[in-house]
């Protein structure tokens, strides 16, 4: 992707998972880099309950004023929190030279076969699940995936550095949560497995 190049981020996951937080986060830390004018964060979903399945959407520009809020159709990064909402349309609508992300155990050559993903795809697979449970970092039992697999979109938006999310954590989780939720960032960074 070039400098001139807007984001647009689609993040697929289930309700309770800490999407619209995530999307919210990476917006907020991309505005700090100073590279993009405008920054959006939002979500869309039905019927709000735990486990169904969620969007939410991250809009970086940076030329112009972001006006619209419409569903990101063919995103240029696509994250996946959890692999049973993906499907071979979701996987489809990433543009040819874009960046799919997910958390998962497999390697990213699996990927590359089962969703047919373009050679100028780039594949950054962690299991951020894993990582959470060992740390404890979990809500009624289940991994909190949100903050560790920003560490994997840090390696595909340099902007998104880990000291802009840092400061983001921080400040909106305080000192303890934030600490926690930071070494988690860095280790899915680190984690990271990149095709």
């Amino acid at each position: 992707m070039n400098e001139t190049e807007n984001f647009e981020i689609t993040i697929h996951g289930r309700g309770g998972m800490g999407v619209v937080t995530c999307t919210e986060i990476i917006a907020e830390a991309a505005y700090l880099s100073g590279n993009f004018v405008d920054v959006h964060a939002y979500p869309s979903f039905g019927a709000e309950r735990r486990g169904a399945p969620v969007q939410a959407y991250t809009k970086l520009s940076r030329t112009d004023i972001i006006w619209d809020r419409a569903q990101i159709e063919i995103p240029n990064v696509l994250i996946i929190f959890d692999e049973t909402v993906l499907n071979q349309d979701i996987a489809s609508s990433l543009k040819q030279d874009g960046f799919f992300i997910i958390n998962s155990e497999k390697d990213p050559e699996f990927f590359v076969n089962k969703y047919n993903l373009s050679k100028d795809t780039k594949i950054i697979v962690a299991d951020i699940s894993k990582l959470a449970l060992e740390k404890n970092l979990t809500i009624d039992g289940n991994p909190v995936i949100n903050t560790p697999i920003l560490g994997l979109l840090s390696k595909a938006l340099p902007e998104l550095n880990l000291d802009n999310l840092k400061m983001v954590v921080y400040k909106r989780m305080g000192e303890k949560l934030g600490k926690l939720n930071y070494e988690l960032i860095k280790q899915g960074y680190n984690l990271a497995k990149i095709l």
